[in-house]
Protein backbone atom coordinates (compact mmCIF):
# COMPACT_ATOMS: atom_id res chain seq x y z
CA UNK A 1 0.00 0.00 0.00
CA UNK A 2 2.46 2.51 -0.71
CA UNK A 3 2.26 5.76 -2.41
CA UNK A 4 3.49 5.89 -6.20
CA UNK A 5 6.33 8.49 -6.42
CA UNK A 6 4.69 10.39 -9.04
CA UNK A 7 0.74 9.62 -8.73
CA UNK A 8 -2.07 10.76 -6.61
CA UNK A 9 -2.89 9.15 -3.11
CA UNK A 10 -5.57 6.69 -3.69
CA UNK A 11 -8.29 7.13 -0.90
CA UNK A 12 -11.47 4.14 -0.55
CA UNK A 13 -14.53 5.84 -0.08
CA UNK A 14 -17.12 3.22 1.82
CA UNK A 15 -20.80 3.92 2.83
CA UNK A 16 -24.15 2.83 2.73
CA UNK A 17 -25.08 6.20 1.07
CA UNK A 18 -24.06 6.44 -3.02
CA UNK A 19 -25.36 9.84 -3.35
CA UNK A 20 -22.75 11.22 -0.82
CA UNK A 21 -20.16 8.42 -2.08
CA UNK A 22 -20.34 9.33 -5.50
CA UNK A 23 -20.30 13.22 -4.26
CA UNK A 24 -17.09 12.56 -2.21
CA UNK A 25 -15.41 10.62 -4.55
CA UNK A 26 -15.88 13.79 -7.37
CA UNK A 27 -14.75 16.18 -4.51
CA UNK A 28 -11.85 14.16 -3.66
CA UNK A 29 -10.92 13.50 -7.65
CA UNK A 30 -10.98 17.34 -7.90
CA UNK A 31 -8.31 18.16 -5.03
CA UNK A 32 -6.33 15.75 -6.90
CA UNK A 33 -6.41 12.30 -5.27
CA UNK A 34 -7.51 9.26 -7.19
CA UNK A 35 -11.08 8.13 -5.18
CA UNK A 36 -13.37 5.52 -5.73
CA UNK A 37 -16.68 4.57 -3.97
CA UNK A 38 -17.51 1.09 -2.64
CA UNK A 39 -21.04 0.50 -1.84
CA UNK A 40 -19.89 -2.49 0.07
CA UNK A 41 -16.64 -4.09 1.50
CA UNK A 42 -15.95 -7.17 -0.10
CA UNK A 43 -13.41 -9.40 2.60
CA UNK A 44 -13.07 -12.28 -0.28
CA UNK A 45 -11.01 -10.28 -2.37
CA UNK A 46 -7.30 -10.14 -2.27
CA UNK A 47 -7.31 -6.57 -2.38
CA UNK A 48 -10.54 -5.38 -1.28
CA UNK A 49 -9.85 -1.70 -1.90
CA UNK A 50 -7.67 -1.85 -5.10
CA UNK A 51 -4.09 -0.37 -3.12
CA UNK A 52 -6.12 2.31 -1.64
CA UNK A 53 -3.45 4.06 0.68
CA UNK A 54 -6.31 5.15 3.04
CA UNK A 55 -9.94 4.64 3.73
CA UNK A 56 -13.14 6.82 4.75
CA UNK A 57 -16.04 6.16 6.21
CA UNK A 58 -19.35 7.66 5.50
CA UNK A 59 -21.69 8.30 8.57
CA UNK A 60 -24.28 5.13 8.58
CA UNK A 61 -28.00 5.25 9.86
CA UNK A 62 -26.26 2.08 12.20
CA UNK A 63 -23.30 2.70 13.97
CA UNK A 64 -22.91 -0.98 13.81
CA UNK A 65 -22.66 -1.33 10.57
CA UNK A 66 -19.48 1.08 10.54
CA UNK A 67 -17.88 -0.97 13.67
CA UNK A 68 -18.70 -4.04 11.82
CA UNK A 69 -17.11 -2.85 8.59
CA UNK A 70 -13.75 -1.54 10.40
CA UNK A 71 -13.66 -4.48 12.37
CA UNK A 72 -13.40 -6.23 8.88
CA UNK A 73 -10.98 -3.98 7.51
CA UNK A 74 -9.03 -4.60 10.71
CA UNK A 75 -8.96 -8.49 10.11
CA UNK A 76 -8.16 -8.29 6.37
CA UNK A 77 -4.43 -8.77 5.90
CA UNK A 78 -4.50 -6.58 2.52
CA UNK A 79 -5.76 -3.85 4.48
CA UNK A 80 -5.07 -4.34 8.61
CA UNK A 81 -2.86 -1.70 8.86
CA UNK A 82 -5.13 1.07 6.16
CA UNK A 83 -5.50 4.11 7.72
CA UNK A 84 -9.07 4.32 8.56
CA UNK A 85 -11.23 8.29 8.96
CA UNK A 86 -14.44 7.31 9.89
CA UNK A 87 -16.66 10.68 8.93
CA UNK A 88 -19.30 10.89 12.42
CA UNK A 89 -22.59 12.90 12.57
CA UNK A 90 -22.58 13.10 16.46
CA UNK A 91 -19.79 12.79 18.87
CA UNK A 92 -20.23 9.00 20.66
CA UNK A 93 -16.88 8.71 22.46
CA UNK A 94 -13.55 8.32 20.87
CA UNK A 95 -13.30 5.88 18.13
CA UNK A 96 -10.68 3.35 18.61
CA UNK A 97 -8.17 3.01 15.94
CA UNK A 98 -8.97 4.99 13.87
CA UNK A 99 -9.47 8.71 12.91
CA UNK A 100 -12.61 10.41 13.32
CA UNK A 101 -14.14 13.09 11.96
CA UNK A 102 -17.09 15.53 12.51
CA UNK A 103 -19.09 15.49 9.09
CA UNK A 104 -20.18 17.49 7.24
CA UNK A 105 -16.83 19.03 7.00
CA UNK A 106 -14.63 21.02 4.23
CA UNK A 107 -12.70 19.60 1.37
CA UNK A 108 -9.82 21.30 3.31
CA UNK A 109 -10.36 19.42 6.39
CA UNK A 110 -10.75 16.75 5.05
CA UNK A 111 -7.84 16.82 2.75
CA UNK A 112 -5.88 17.99 5.97
CA UNK A 113 -7.09 14.61 8.17
CA UNK A 114 -6.34 12.62 5.09
CA UNK A 115 -2.65 13.63 5.06
CA UNK A 116 -2.23 13.35 8.67
CA UNK A 117 -3.20 9.94 9.09
CA UNK A 118 -0.84 9.07 6.17
CA UNK A 119 2.14 11.28 7.60
CA UNK A 120 1.56 9.37 11.08
CA UNK A 121 1.96 6.04 9.90
CA UNK A 122 -0.47 3.05 9.14
CA UNK A 123 -3.93 2.89 10.90
CA UNK A 124 -2.40 5.58 13.68
CA UNK A 125 -5.12 7.91 15.48
CA UNK A 126 -4.55 11.04 15.59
Amino acid sequence: MLKPVDGPTTVAILGENPVVGNALESLLRSADYAARFFLEYLPDSAEPFEGAETAIILPASNTKRNKALIAGIRSHPATVDLPVIELITTPNGEPYGHTGLPWPCSLEELKRSIEAVLSHGTGSQL
